[in-house]
């Protein structure tokens, strides 16, 4: 029988039911002001220590456990740690003035330094350069100005950003998604390069969000994993230094000589047309919100989303009393490797 926590009323009605049939008849009566007194003092001292007992049964299940205890049920699956952006820039100046490693940049607040020495030859010079700190701020678009803290003999105070930008920033993973990898473990176990095994590799790699392998997608003795990073700054698609840094990871833990692929999943943009009624604002953004939940949910590389899962999305989504889907009519289905992304809703007049 599950444990159930007794209500504040009736631990009064029983502590002051008890002092009562402890005291002869007159005594009750004369002292029953006293008893409730006593029973109101007990009885609370008692309902937090059954409150206690009620927290400590959800500390032993992932599931319920509060987010600072969860480390305590994550053996074998690392939180994922904030990442440092890295990539490469561009100086000018006179030939043979040398970037030491560790000069220092800056743009919008961000610092960076570079990891290598480099010597400008032909008025330019490339060099990689990462983030001092972790977290997906430290991303930057190419063609972005850093600008030298402190100034070098012979080069411009400007470093452009190339053409891959600065990525592979990313945050401390958010505890609802370590906490959904640490149930997936539990059910899956890994076997060293059995199925399921890569998508929980990839997953375990600062900013990606989504991955799902692809067994001989490229042929017998070959798997494909593609992933996602919904969070990054340019997402959802992965930048290339965060493809690279998933091939790296899973290299060093497969113990399976499979050739890895590790690619960015084609997409389509899956954009219903639709009538909802009442036809307001907040309707409509509770509409299209569910569907890009269920998007996201529910959407794999060559999958289906089912008509009956995009029905039931609409009719659910607060406010929406009624609604006609005009498209699509079926299932939608995707080629091997396409990734339905959402591309909105066309609203249509009613």
């Amino acid at each position: 029988m599950a444990f159930r926590r007794p209500s504040l009323p009736e631990l009064l009605g029983r502590v002051d039911q008890d002092l009562l049939s402890r005291l002869p008849g007159a005594q009750a009566a004369l002292a029953t002001r006293l008893t409730k007194a006593l029973a109101t003092s007990q009885a609370g001292v008692t309902h937090g220590l059954y409150g206690y007992l009620q927290w400590l049964e959800r500390q032993l299940f992932p599931e319920t456990c509060d987010d600072e205890l969860l480390h305590l049920h994550s053996a074998g699956v690392p939180r994922r740690q904030a990442a440092k952006a890295t990539g490469e820039v561009a100086f000018e100046g006179s030939d043979g003035a040398v970037i030491v490693e560790a000069t220092r940049l800056q743009l919008d607040g961000q610092e960076y330094e570079t990891t290598e020495e480099a010597v400008i030859g032909g008025a330019t010079a490339t060099a990689t350069i990462e983030a001092l700190e972790a977290g997906l701020a430290g991303d930057q678009d190419d063609g972005a100005e850093l600008r030298l803290v402190s100034p070098l003999s012979g080069v411009s105070t400007a470093a452009v950003v190339g053409a891959d930008g600065i990525r592979g920033g990313a945050d401390l993973e958010a505890h609802s998604s370590w906490r959904d990898r640490i149930l997936l473990r539990r059910a899956r176990v890994p076997r060293g390069g059995a199925e399921g095994d890569w998508e929980g590799w990839a997953l375990e790699v600062p900013g990606v969000t989504r991955a799902w392998e692809d067994p001989r997608g490229m042929g017998p003795g070959s798997v494909v994993i593609r992933v996602m990073a919904d969070d990054a700054s340019d997402g959802p698609l992965p930048s290339q230094q965060l493809l690279d840094a998933v091939l790296d990871y899973i290299k060093g833990r497969r113990n399976v000589q499979a050739q890895v692929y590790v690619v960015a999943p084609d997409t389509q943009a899956f954009a219903p047309e639709l009538i909802v009624t009442p036809d307001t604002e907040e309707v409509r953004s509770a509409a299209a919100q569910a569907l890009a939940d269920l998007v996201e949910r529910e959407g794999e590389p060559g999958g289906t989303l089912l008509i009956s899962r995009i029905r039931a999305a609409i009719s659910l989504a607060p406010g929406v009393e009624d609604y006609d889907l005009q498209s699509p009519t079926a299932d939608v289905t995707h080629a091997t490797g396409v990734l339905p992304i959402w591309g909105g809703v066309t609203w249509v007049q009613s």
